[in-house]
């Protein structure tokens, strides 16, 4: 059952760049509680919620007292450094902070900078559980009805995701034709009876469970839907893939709600009738070779936060409608990988998210292969390849993750973690991460991924995370070390 279900969102799932753990809004996460005041001849370093970091190292330049004697400096307590007189060219800038993802601007001139940290994922985790209600069940209809609770997705989540976040991993077993079956736990599936040949098959999975891996206030999001029973279980009978499969299940309505993640558990019935996916958008798939695949997923823009609302694989030229909330900012997701990516499991896409104005038919960027990675792990040589028309380089983000074991409810579970984010402000093709003094990110079992922004709005973005925000186009691939 749990690999039907991922046929339903596998176009955002396709999108992984870093097996992140879910994103949650942070309220302090041991900030000095100093709001930062940038001055001209100072280097700044917050959190994500601005509150400034004292005792952040920064590091100026690629190795200590390189290119400069006390290149390495500590911050105060308004979250600063004064600006080094020795530093008068353009160089690498690392940050780094406890129970902070460490970040690196490539290119850097001397002058105020304000740097703003992700935290870090926690290994005690914090859970979000209860029912998805209001699912319009009836026996014998042929169909299973279902709720799919999930975070609501930032921009950057959506270039930088993780698979996790839309079906979990974790798995709850249910009893059907004296066989168990593993369901997601973030999967709602009341009790429902269904005929398959000479069978009635019950299922039964009313309670889902998903989980953060911060504290603090973060959207979450269930979307309701349906697919038709038997054809579904034939399909995988017979050997379909789950891709081949995607247009048969449908997305119809769902909701939000903001929760305060404080707790360890906290409990959350959702109701799954109060947003109806019901303005209809067309697109247009691009032309798209033999052994590609190309999917697209309907988003509806609130508050900052984007819900998948509908999902389909096209053709290539293929015309589709699909399916977003009135009233809400329409864009769509749009996905190529190669198919034999998709049956491998293979970390390698290229996705657009770009907004509706009538008919769409979007580009996207060539794939790309996979980084190689050189001088145990702090250099990566990176594929190069062209753009496309209309769509401007802007820039190349780097994300080093280190493998953690975690607690979800009683599991125990390992994820990549992120513990890395590097920003240059170009297209490169080869990226030479500073060597940070008593460094120990680069033991165990370990990842690189590449990520090459292109936008068809900007050619210019500040350094950072505010790239990202202006990207409409990325392709990447990853390596394992």
């Amino acid at each position: 059952m749990k690999r039907l279900m991922m046929a339903a969102l596998l176009p955002a799932i396709l999108v992984g760049c870093t097996n992140s753990n879910n994103h949650a809004i942070p309220t302090n996460n041991g900030g000095s509680g100093h709001e930062i005041k940038v001055s001209a001849n100072k280097l700044s370093v917050t959190g994500m919620d601005g509150i400034a970091l004292a005792d952040a190292q920064i590091l100026i330049g690629d190795a200590l007292n390189s290119p400069f004697e006390g290149n390495l400096l500590t911050t105060d307590a308004a979250g600063q450094i004064e600006i080094p007189a020795s530093w008068t060219t353009a160089q690498p800038v690392t940050i780094h902070a406890k129970g902070y993802v460490r970040m690196t601007y490539m290119s850097v001139e001397p002058g105020a900078v304000e740097f703003k940290l992700r935290p870090l994922n926690t290994v005690n985790q914090f859970e979000v559980k209860g029912t998805a209600q209001g699912l319009p069940i009836k026996n014998g209809d042929g169909n299973i009805d279902f709720g799919l609770v999930m975070q609501g997705f930032t921009k950057m989540q959506l270039f930088a995701f993780n698979m996790d976040s839309v079906l979990s991993a974790q798995s709850d077993k249910i009893s059907a034709l004296g066989q168990e079956m593993e369901i997601p736990a973030n999967l709602s599936l009341p009790k429902q009876s269904e005929k398959y040949a000479l069978f009635t098959v019950t299922l039964d999975k009313p309670a889902y469970r998903i989980y953060f891996g911060q504290p603090g206030v973060t959207r979450v999001f269930v979307a309701r839907g349906t697919f038709p029973f038997k054809q579904v279980v034939d399909g995988v009978r017979g050997g379909a893939k789950l891709y081949e499969m995607l247009n048969v299940f449908n997305l119809t309505a769902g909701a939000v709600r903001d929760v305060n993640l404080s707790k360890g558990s906290t409990p959350l019935d959702l109701p799954t009738n109060e947003l109806k996916f019901s303005t209809k958008n067309t697109l247009i798939a691009p032309q798209i070779r033999g052994d590609e695949t190309f999917m697209a997923a309907a988003l509806s823009g609130q508050s900052g936060f984007l819900l998948p609302t509908d999902v389909k694989k096209l053709n290539g030229g293929q015309k589709i409608a699909l399916n977003t909330i009135p009233g809400m900012e329409a864009s769509a997701l749009a996905v190529l990988t190669k198919t034999e990516d998709l049956r491998n499991d293979i970390d390698r896409v290229s996705t657009a998210i770009l907004p509706f104005a009538g008919t769409m038919s979007p580009k996207v960027l060539p794939l790309i292969s996979n980084p190689s990675v050189t001088s145990g792990g702090l250099e990566l040589i990176l594929p190069q390849f062209n753009t496309v028309d209309g769509v401007n380089p802007i820039a190349t983000y780097a994300v080093f993750s280190n493998q953690i074991e975690v607690k979800q409810g009683a599991d125990k579970v390992k994820l990549m973690n992120p513990t890395w984010e590097v920003y240059a402000d170009k297209w490169v093709t080869n990226m030479k991460v500073p060597n940070f003094p008593n460094d120990t990110l680069l033991n165990g079992n370990k990842r690189w991924e590449v990520n090459f922004l292109g936008s068809q709005t900007a050619s210019q973005a500040p350094m950072g995370p505010a790239m990202i925000e202006a990207a409409t186009h990325v392709t990447h691939s990853s390596v394992n070390f």
